[in-house]
């Protein structure tokens, strides 16, 4: 009995760059109405199968089919051959309004020398945007929305592409849930179940492995550019996926908080307000770990910005060991002790064009200076020491931030951070963008910064995450503190049910 044609069929698809290669006889096999889990470390390959499979790269060898027709390689227009594709890179133009932005990806329905039809094409993406549960004007400026809500645009406009008239059948998403909070995300996870259940074979390439295990059926995992596992999802755990990435066993994937014995406190927030945030009130010892989460929009987005000085309070009081503060500028948090891990590292947390080293020791460089001239080499010797130290890889300081995978690029500036042995330290989703490995490493030193007397808050919406590494949690919604659950009461559920108060 011979098996059934895949969706998607790759066989043994080799790539190289200037004599490198990156993708080493690499096969994935995708079924009709299955989604399939693509996994590894970034750099392990992932994204440059994915643009081999839409015409970006030319393969040195290998072929690709879909249900049963062999594509030309470099495959020309993946949509007319059924790959519809939403990238880790949405590509929209911010000064384009939603419409303009989705519309230009279809000519807006208009066939040669035909009229482009902007209304039916209208009424279309509003059906869509019904479907998912999105409420988005058409009309407005995709620069005045949420990465959330521009994630789902991207899905949108991928489905779209399944189903035009040339159809599209092989749905490829590459993180599509890495900026989403978790009531999104799960509405993203339901679409890609109701597509695969049409027949169409779905790849989800995701770092949160929670969603993996909940959504896949199989999974192939990359490491070093080869495929190192491929199986059904049902024969994996954390540690597994993790030890294929790796070639290494990890044996708990999260760490425990440190122990806590009668500490002081260190963060004191009374009432605290300002952007999203109405009334805070907290309390952080030394050595605690205290998650904040809540729904999207419920105002724990804003709390890193606000303790650490980029938005100044119009009301309440903040202390550090007892002394009130009011910082005016995220200078002045950092004197008085605050570091702060950003959300988006690339906008908030480092200079993309600089190098690791310049990323590195910015905050220390009066520290490099001798008679007025920078003592180039003691500064690229404590740099190279200091991302040593971190496991940067490729480990070379002067790599620009850009050419870093996300996991590498949160490495560095989490040291930068982690070199100012700061009292408090704010880590906002430190594990947003970043493979499962990588993210198992951030996780273990933010619990040792704990460890180290370092008072920590951890803002994130990964509610696995949160139970595993904190002392307590404390959710908002809409602006203020609305529960507080501590670690013995702690799981998902109990966070779930708080948010959704």
């Amino acid at each position: 009995m011979t098996a059934p044609e895949a969706a998607l069929d790759v066989s043994r698809l080799t790539m190289r760059f200037d004599g490198v290669t990156v993708l080493d006889e690499v096969s994935l096999r995708v079924r009709p109405g299955e989604v399939h889990a693509l996994l590894g470390l970034n750099g392990s390959g992932k994204s440059t199968l994915v643009k081999c499979l839409t015409g970006v790269h030319t393969p040195a060898a290998g072929t690709v089919s879909t249900f049963g027709r062999e594509l030309d390689l470099p495959v020309r227009d993946p949509g007319a051959h059924g790959i519809a594709v939403v990238h880790q890179d949405a590509g929209f133009v911010p000064g384009m309004t939603v419409l303009e932005n989705l519309g230009a990806s279809t000519s807006y329905g208009a066939r040669l020398l035909g009229p482009v039809r902007v209304a039916a094409e209208a009424a279309g993406y509003e059906e869509l945007f019904r479907q998912l549960g999105l409420h988005v004007p058409l009309h407005a400026k995709v620069a005045e929305l949420s990465a959330a809500d521009i994630a789902m645009l991207a899905v949108v406009r991928a489905l779209h592409v399944l189903e035009a008239e040339h159809g599209g059948r092989v749905f490829i998403l590459d993180e599509p849930t890495a900026t989403l909070g978790r009531a999104e995300a799960e509405v993203v996870l339901a679409l890609m179940r109701r597509i695969a259940a049409t027949g169409a074979g779905v790849v989800f390439i995701g770092h949160r492995l929670k969603e993996v295990f909940a959504a896949c059926d199989r999974a192939t995992i990359l490491r070093g550019g080869r495929v190192a596992h491929t199986g059904p999802i049902d024969e994996l755990d954390h540690g597994l996926v993790v030890q294929h990435m790796l070639g290494a066993r990890v044996a708990n994937f999260f760490p425990d908080p440190p122990e806590l014995a009668g500490s002081g406190v260190v963060l004191r927030a009374r009432e605290l307000g300002g952007g999203a945030v109405s009334r805070l009130s907290l309390e952080v010892r030394e050595g605690e770990i205290v998650g904040i989460t809540g729904l999207l929009g419920m105002g724990h987005e804003t709390i890193p910005a606000l303790l650490a000085g980029e938005i100044a309070p119009v009301s309440g009081s903040l202390e550090i060991d007892g002394a009130e503060r009011r910082f005016r500028h995220p200078a002045d948090a950092i004197r008085a002790g605050v570091g702060r891990l950003p959300a988006d590292r690339l906008r908030d947390g480092c200079w993309a064009e600089g190098t690791a080293r310049e990323n590195l020791t910015l905050p220390l460089l009066p520290r490099f200076f001798r008679a007025g001239r920078l003592r180039g080499r003691a500064e690229a010797e404590y740099a190279r020491e200091r991302l040593r130290e971190v496991r940067l890889h490729p480990a070379d300081p002067e790599r620009t931030m850009a050419s870093f995978s996300g996991g590498n690029q949160q490495k560095v500036v989490f040291a930068k951070w982690d070199q100012l042995d700061p009292r408090v330290f704010i880590v906002h989703e430190p594990t947003q963008g970043v493979d499962p490995a990588a993210g198992h490493e951030l996780l273990e030193r933010v619990v040792e910064r704990a460890r180290n007397g370092a008072a920590v808050v951890v803002v994130s919406g990964d509610h696995e995450q949160l139970v595993e590494i904190c002392h307590r949690v404390i959710v908002m919604v809409d602006g203020e503190v609305d529960a507080e659950i501590l670690r013995e009461d702690l799981s998902e559920e109990a966070l779930l049910l708080a948010c959704s108060n």
